[in-house]
């Protein structure tokens, strides 16, 4: 049994959080506030004293100035905690394991790693946004992935927030077509991802997939939302 470790939204507040050693310790993005350098670094600096064996981390919507510097920024982590797999739409293969991340999300107020669900476009603020199709990048996950790692949820996933005073929302704010995208994958074994911070610290076990949504950070962003610790047989 391999120990799996798994955080998201941690939002700058890493340092609250005692990590466990780990086979492999996962980040599912929102590390920092806006993805400054500093913000970046300080970050990256904590993640390579974690005791664990391999470390994979993802970008979020959050790290909107990390994408914006492109490519130079992926030196502000990789400087800081250079044995970490830094997986944008990329793939890994630990020990046989086959892992994939993917940072993009169904767009959402302007932020990072936006991607257009819709062919109609988006409308924010008195603005009008266009961003690039999200399909091409669930169609890129490798069909024999055993561990998924995205920034947002799948549709109906621990993919529902609350209002300001704690009531549920209705809405599912997840991704159809990665939905649809994960029912293709026959080896999938777990996926994990944040972004809605409500559900974080839960995990749902559908078709032969477990769903953990490692989100550490809760709706006002106190980082009280417990860690996830998976045993995988793999």
């Amino acid at each position: 049994m391999k120990k799996i470790v798994a955080i998201s939204d941690t939002h700058n507040r890493h340092n609250k959080i005692q990590i466990p050693e780990c086979y492999i310790l996962i980040h599912c993005g929102d590390w920092t506030s806006r993805g400054y350098e500093d913000e970046v670094r300080n970050f990256a600096q904590w993640l390579n004293k974690q005791n664990a064996k391999h470390i994979i981390a993802i970008p979020g919507n959050h790290e909107l100035e990390f994408e914006r510097n492109l490519p130079s920024s992926l030196e502000w982590f990789k400087e800081e905690c250079p044995n970490a797999h830094l997986l944008i739409d990329q793939a890994v293969e630990i020990e046989g394991i086959k892992i994939y991340g993917s940072p993009v999300q169904p767009f959402f107020c302007d932020w990072a790693w936006n991607r257009a669900s819709n062919a109609t476009g988006y409308h924010s603020h008195g603005k009008s946004y266009f961003p690039p199709p999200i399909k091409p990048h669930w169609d890129a996950i490798p069909n024999d992935t055993n561990i998924l790692i995205t920034h947002s949820p799948p549709y109906g996933i621990l993919d529902k927030t609350t209002y300001a005073n704690g009531e549920p929302r209705p809405e599912n704010l997840g991704c159809e077509l990665l939905m649809n995208r994960i029912k293709e994958l026959k080896d999938l074994d777990l996926h994990f991802f944040g972004h809605i911070h409500a559900p974080g610290g839960n995990q749902i076990h559908l078709d032969g997939v477990s769903y953990y949504n490692a989100a550490i950070c809760d709706e006002a962003y106190y980082p009280g939302n417990p860690i996830t610790i998976v045993e995988y047989d793999k």
